[in-house]
């Protein structure tokens, strides 16, 4: 007995043992069971899952999170419309906002001053300084300068009242036109011509004040000593011929100065100019005189209208890509078989994802007090066309993973999780191209890259929120039982097409003479694409940024090939203590002054403006006249010219030369402190000419020269203003700040591709394929003439972004180890083996959609072809580049590549953790493994768990 007790007592023993063992087992499979839900609750696929579950479970829920993102489009109404064409486009550390604000430290302003240039031009062919012209030109600057007025806030301002201290600013016209009358009415008595003036160009003397012609005198031709002495000739062809050596003036001009030193001030200047300018247009009328007008708020103006012009375009491209998507919408439905009105709601959704995304952008940079730049003006085209390409994917994949079994909710589910990570790289770099964007030295590119990078962000998450909501709803009118008429005759007939098409493609693919055909083909692209992008040039032409019916472009034409081309004149500025008793200070100064006036393009000592040799003259002779020659009893002779570097002055003359009626207009020039009882120099300005620098090649190496002399004298703290100087730094600027935001943009795209591709050769095949559309479209837009400017700069930053949507959907599914479809309500995975079975899945899965996605982006912008503006043409082309070769790259060139690569590199994950956008490690794969494993067709392997 004892022996039997023993053994059941061991036998109980046993059993609990077992049951013990078996509780472990339980708890420890539960625990397991429990991580790997965690783990598939944490997974980047399972999350889009989620979402698109939530999505369908509660459509409204989301609707009224996007009506709440839309509301902000009821801004819109505090939009400001304006352009900053002067300083926009500049860097904010270039060398000219420095040398700016160094002016405006000397003439003790806060802000710019404004400039507005008037232009007069002779007509019936005559010439300028005529004595009916010079009449009317006299006219004319006197009425815009006292009588004119423009409204501002209902009060009526002049120049009069605005132009201190520049009032004097066109006193070279009023003293030529007083001696000049004076000397032509003894001509026409046949008097003799006062002694005391002398009107030749370039310089002349107006009783004893020295006048520079060629500050407000252009296009002059000179008449030769022959003609000037045939008696008949000179009394045919107009007495004013005898008063001065001119024979043709083409163009007179006038500068209106004045100081924006307070906001009222601005907008008074500001009003004035544009007024001045709407009056030329349209009211001043003159049958020997043409009146143009150009000024930097007028160009800024401008530029404004030229964007609000694109308004019909916008609406006859969102009816082009409208009609395009419900058109592929409606046809892809009576395919398989399910027209209904959910049809058309799936239509007007995907459209209206990116149009609230604009107007919400629009509006949210209104709140922010942002004003709106005619580059933002064509940025919905840019988001209409980028905007639908993912709705495209997300309908692709609606329509094939159909109801089988399974609710609204799963089947909303398995969509996001097959399209949300690819359609996430897309969306994420598309805006993260133009954030980076966004930081870039440039103002106005930097509004338009915030502008984009908001507006691309809405559009992404109101697909999601929007989009989704509205596949929903579309459901819910969906037939619940499936017609036989999908099986019929000519849809399978389709569909073998498409199936035979993809397989034959594919084997194409791989074939090694194709691929070494393909790889010719991608050298020979490559190379013109390189030399393109190494021969662009740098440049910002205002007759191209200009819309071509501009009336600006008239007077640009002007200033460059008459005014630039023959008075450039740059301020120079001495910012220390002058001391005229310093030898080795002076010879430092004089040498600086030969170094500019002797640089190329220079007119020479005889234009520049320098205080000190008139008062070298001064101080050895005193006052300029003669009281003999003013009364016309004798001949003024020239003093003799004083060797700068002999001269031996001091300052103690300087407060009677600076009083004397001849010099007081130096007063402008020269800061003086007389703190002791003596005149000292604290700082000083002058002024050296140039001619022949039309050309923007010549001004940056002036540019570039002027601040190299200013820097080999850096004891006199030099600094050189030129007025297009800012414009000169933006080309300077160009070239870096391209090269750079691209690289830039580059690494991010790569390392937005790594985070959601774990597959590192899909991720540099990818990045190497977005760098070579972005060189293709620099290269070719080279080639057809497109030069490197700011709008080019900001097409070549969509395009970065943009290339992604054609590359990144190829690579992400070419890295997946399975295809999903749902068989009764289970997912059911299958193997993709080789490299054929995954070009067939990949192109199956986003040829189709890609290419809608590229004819709806054409559509988009087609109308643009017709606005004959420079900025919409270099957007179309861009755009026009980027579809092509991102179409061939995706669909051609990368996946013949990858299909080239061993299959070891391009299936192999890189890290295989919860972050993979690739894995499977759900929990409803884990439960359905368990208790239905008999539902997956093919064992899946360990190793491929992860994938």
């Amino acid at each position: 007995m004892a022996e039997g007790e023993q053994y059941e007592r061991s036998g109980a023993v046993s059993v609990l043992l077992a049951a013990e063992t078996s509780h472990k087992k339980e708890v420890a499979h539960q625990k397991q069971r429990k991580i790997s839900c965690l783990h598939g609750f944490l997974s980047l696929r399972r999350l889009f899952y989620l979402i698109g579950y939530t999505v369908g479970a509660y459509p409204f829920a989301y609707l009224t999170v996007a009506a709440l993102i839309s509301i902000n489009s009821g801004a819109m109404y505090k939009m400001v419309l304006k352009d900053r064409i002067r300083d926009g486009y500049t860097p904010t550390n270039a060398p000219s906002r420095y040398e700016t604000d160094v002016l405006r430290e000397f003439y003790n302003i806060s802000g710019d001053p404004a400039m507005t240039i008037v232009l007069l031009q002779p007509k019936n062919k005559t010439s300028m300084h005529e004595k009916a012209n010079l009449d009317e030109a006299e006219r004319l600057i006197k009425f815009i300068s006292e009588e004119f007025e423009a409204t501002n806030n209902g009060q009526k301002v002049r120049f009069s009242d605005m132009c201190e201290p520049y009032c004097g600013i066109n006193k070279v016209f009023e003293l030529f036109k007083s001696a000049f009358d004076e000397q032509y009415a003894r001509v026409e008595t046949n008097q003799s011509l006062l002694l005391v003036s002398n009107l030749s160009y370039p310089l002349a003397t107006v009783k004893g004040f020295q006048v520079h012609l060629e500050r407000s005198f252009f296009g002059v031709v000179l008449q030769n000593n022959s003609n000037a002495q045939d008696e008949g000739q000179v009394e045919l062809e107009k007495l004013h011929r005898r008063v001065t050596n001119m024979k043709h003036v083409q163009v007179i001009v006038f500068i209106f100065r004045g100081d924006r030193n307070t906001k009222q001030r601005e907008e008074e200047l500001n009003r004035w100019e544009l007024a001045l300018y709407e009056w030329g247009l349209t009211e001043h009328k003159s049958e020997i005189i043409d009146l143009q007008v150009v000024g930097t708020e007028i160009l800024d103006n401008e530029m404004m209208k030229d964007g609000r012009r694109l308004t019909p375009f916008f609406a006859a491209g969102f009816g082009f890509e409208i009609t395009f998507v419900s058109a592929c919408v409606i046809l892809s439905a009576v395919f398989h078989d399910h027209l209904d009105a959910g049809k058309i709601i799936i239509s007007l959704g995907a459209v209206l994802c990116p149009i609230l995304a604009i107007t919400s952008t629009y509006g949210i940079v209104s709140i922010l007090d942002m004003r709106i730049n005619s580059f933002m003006l064509v940025m919905p085209f840019l988001v209409m066309g980028i905007g639908v390409d993912s709705c495209f994917l997300m309908i692709h994949s609606w329509q094939t993973v159909r109801s089988d079994g399974c609710s609204t909710s799963e089947r909303l589910g398995m969509v996001y999780e097959t399209v949300g990570p690819s359609i996430t790289i897309t969306s994420l770099t598309d805006f993260l191209s133009f954030a980076i964007g966004a930081l870039a030295p440039t103002p106005e590119t930097r509004l338009f890259c915030i502008a984009s990078f908001i507006a691309l962000a809405l559009t992404y998450i109101l697909q999601l929120v929007l989009f989704g909501p509205i596949l929903a709803l579309a459901t819910r009118f969906e037939r619940t039982n499936v017609s036989e008429n999908q099986n019929s005759k000519w849809r399978n007939l389709i569909r073998s097409f498409w199936t035979s098409a993809i397989k034959v493609y594919c084997k194409l693919l791989v074939n090694r003479v194709f691929f070494c055909l393909v790889v010719v083909f991608t050298a020979v692209y490559w190379y013109f694409a390189i030399y393109g992008l190494l021969t662009m040039k740098t440049r910002l032409d205002t007759v191209k940024i200009l819309p071509k019916d501009s009336p600006l472009q008239k007077p640009n034409r002007v200033l460059t090939n008459i005014v630039w081309a023959e008075y450039h004149p740059v301020t120079i500025i001495v910012n220390t203590r002058l001391d005229v008793t310093d030898k080795y200070q002076m010879k430092r100064f004089w040498s600086m002054v030969d170094d500019f006036e002797t640089m190329p393009h220079s007119k020479g000592s005889t234009s520049s403006l320098l205080w000190l040799r008139d008062y070298i003259q001064f101080w050895y002779y005193g006052e300029p006249y003669d009281i003999w020659a003013i009364l016309g009893l004798s001949i003024s002779e020239p003093n003799p010219i004083i060797d700068p570097l002999q001269a031996n002055i001091t300052t103690g003359k300087l407060s009677s030369f600076l009083r004397s009626p001849f010099y007081a207009h130096w007063q402008s020039f020269i800061h003086i402190e007389n703190k002791t009882g003596d005149a000292h120099v604290e700082r000083f300005m002058m002024s050296v000419a140039y001619q022949n620098t039309s050309q923007w090649d010549t001004r940056i190496q002036l540019m570039s020269d002027w601040r190299q002399i200013a820097s080999n004298y850096s004891d006199l703290n030099v600094t050189v203003w030129e007025p297009n100087g800012m414009f000169v730094d933006q080309m300077l600027s160009l070239g870096k700040t391209a090269t750079q935001t691209a690289l830039w943009t580059l690494i991010c795209m790569a390392v937005v591709c790594a985070i959601f591709i774990p597959n590192p050769c899909s991720v540099t095949t990818a990045a190497i394929s977005i760098a070579s559309i972005t060189v293709g479209v620099m290269g070719f837009l080279s080639l057809w003439n497109f030069d490197l400017d700011p709008v080019v700069m900001a097409a070549v930053l969509m395009s970065i972004g943009l290339s992604v949507d054609f590359i990144a959907h190829v690579a992400y599914h070419f890295q997946l180890a399975h295809r999903k479809e749902i068989k009764e309500g289970e997912v059911v995975k299958i193997p993709l083996r080789g490299p054929t079975e995954r070009l067939e899945h990949t192109l199956d899965a986003v040829a189709w959609p890609m290419i809608q996605a590229g004819v709806s982006t054409i559509c988009c912008i087609l109308p643009l072809l017709f606005r004959a503006s420079y900025s919409p043409s270099v957007f179309v082309a861009a755009i026009f580049l980027v579809v092509s070769l991102g179409m061939l790259h995706g669909l051609l060139i990368l996946p013949s590549f990858l299909a080239a690569l061993p299959e070891s590199l391009t299936t192999a994950n890189c890290y295989r953790i919860f972050l993979s956008t690739s894995s499977e490690r759900s929990c409803r794969y884990v439960d359905r493994r368990e208790s239905a494993a008999s539902v997956e067709m093919h064992k899946i392997p360990t190793d491929d768990e992860s994938k």
